[in-house]
């Protein structure tokens, strides 16, 4: 990893942590610019509130014709009976289809103009021909001006350099229509405006905001790489270690112990995490609550442990890979079997990425 891209992290860190730790302000802000475009906005909690937020907000009471972009639907569409009739975005594309409301996920938004960003949207060239577009801006997507997009849209597009195709959404717009009964005189389409509806989604991040050692997650930009390069992921497709890091403060710091099993704290994470998360360090602090903050003794075998994987790393000594292996996952048959067949560099994931290296 060169200086300029370390640069690059260190840049997008303290951008981030600029916003986080006035996120009232940057809130405000950007309600008052997204008013001001003429847009309606609420204020979202959970997936619950997710849900009937998006059913007050479509035209009518049942057989609403709709798609949705989001990474996830929220599971209540999925038993609503007749309230929608989902289509996919290929058969609206091409025509097979018509629906009425569009549901989309916005990448970032910018608090000081109320401008939303799409990047690679599958679904962008369907904006203006709907009657209502509802846009969900996750809270932590926020960015505070326009002129720390670049630096942020480069360092989430997946081939590195920026994404090829970015929508922004800065001002209300009309839907394009063909007319149905064309003259001489007629231009042969009608515009009508589309109403533009923004949910701000909070998605339970109140006790991330609350706890000084987990704030930093808040700064994640959803670009996958702590996921690409997880050994537990790639052993048990399990969900990604930014994303552990943010359930275990939701639920409460489960005390069953399945945190353990959820992480090997190699430290390949924070290692290409691009806007510098410290994410082995939360999930340790994590590990360290579950156990019991006055666990001493638990506490020193969990730092014990992350500071003997560092040193492996450097030194990549079978003997101690291989008793470092039966030692701490011996019980874990999926986990003592992935890292039995790993012919790299002990844990160097990270180290061999060239997504890092050509940078």
């Amino acid at each position: 990893m060169d200086s300029d891209y370390r640069d690059l992290r260190d840049r997008a860190n303290y951008l981030r942590y600029s916003f986080v730790e006035e996120i009232d302000k940057h809130l405000l802000a950007l309600e008052s610019s997204l008013l001001d475009h003429g847009f309606n906005v609420r204020w979202v909690q959970n997936e619950e509130g997710l849900f009937n937020s998006i059913s007050d907000l479509l035209p009518q009471k049942q057989y609403n014709r709709v798609c949705f972009d989001l990474p996830k639907i929220p599971e209540a569409f999925k038993n609503s009976g007749n309230l929608v009739q989902m289509y996919p975005i290929e058969s609206v594309a091409a025509k097979e289809a018509e629906i009425d409301t569009l549901i989309v996920n916005a990448d970032f938004a910018v608090a000081s103009d109320g401008s939303l960003v799409f990047m690679n949207c599958p679904s962008r060239d369907l904006f203006n021909f709907v009657n209502n577009l509802i846009v969900v801006v996750n809270i932590e997507d926020i960015v505070i001006y326009r002129d720390d997009l670049s630096l942020f849209l480069k360092l989430k597009n997946r081939v590195g350099d920026f994404p090829s195709d970015v929508k922004i959404v800065s001002k209300s717009f009309d839907k394009i229509e063909a007319e149905a009964f064309q003259s001489s005189d007629s231009l042969g389409y009608k515009r009508n405006k589309v109403t533009v509806s923004v949910l701000l989604y909070e998605n339970n991040i109140l006790e991330l905001l609350s706890d000084v050692s987990l704030r930093d997650s808040l700064y994640c930009i959803k670009c996958g790489r702590c996921l690409e390069v997880c050994p537990v992921a790639k052993a048990s497709h399990q969900t990604s270690p930014i994303d552990i890091v943010r359930n275990n403060c939701i639920n409460h710091f489960s005390k069953n112990g399945e945190l353990f099993s959820q992480t090997t704290l190699c430290g390949n994470c924070q290692e290409v995490c691009p806007v510098n998360i410290p994410i082995t360090d939360m999930l340790i602090y994590e590990m360290n609550i579950s156990n019991g903050m006055n666990n001493y003794s638990r506490n020193k075998q969990l730092n014990s442990l992350f500071s003997k994987r560092s040193k492996l790393n450097k030194f990549n000594n079978p003997i101690l890979k291989f008793l470092f292996v039966k030692r701490f996952f011996g019980k874990s048959k999926m986990l003592y079997n992935y890292f039995k067949s790993q012919q790299n560099t002990f844990f160097n994931i990270a180290h061999n990425s060239p997504e890092l290296s050509d940078e």
